[in-house]
């Protein structure tokens, strides 16, 4: 189109409503309730997600001197990554919107999620959700 300019997308840039989310950040939630400090985030950094993942079950096993028989760890795995993908959009973004554009979803769809890993209530999403 000769002599027209192109529309920029500036959604995220200009955001007008913000959800209950925007001042959330499970990062800063924890370190104020003191279940982590600065120095455990710098050595977080040097940890790939999978030894994280292998610590926690270790740590969370050492009670039961790591015998745990018939859980099924495997069945559950997708369920437990998807919640913490949600967790973290929601984390980094200021509205439903854009956390949904984080994950490269409908929003009717990211609300759906927000739905069945319980995390309406956590963000405080009460009832209905808001139009963002």
């Amino acid at each position: 189109m000769v002599g027209k300019t192109a529309n920029k997308d500036s959604t995220l840039k200009n955001t007008k409503f913000y959800s209950n989310n925007k001042n959330y950040n499970l990062k800063n939630k924890l370190l104020k309730e003191s279940k982590i400090d600065k120095q455990f985030l710098e050595k977080l950094s040097f940890i790939t997600l999978e030894d994280l993942i292998t610590l926690k079950l270790l740590v969370s096993t050492e009670s039961l001197k790591g015998k745990i028989f018939n859980f099924p760890f495997l069945k559950y795995t997708t369920d437990i990554c998807k919640e913490a993908i949600v967790r973290f959009a929601l984390s980094a973004s200021n509205n439903r919107k854009e956390a949904s554009l984080i994950l490269g979803m409908k929003k009717a769809d990211f609300i759906n999620y927000l739905r069945e890993y319980d995390l309406i209530e956590e963000f405080n999403y009460n009832g209905r959700p808001k139009k963002d």
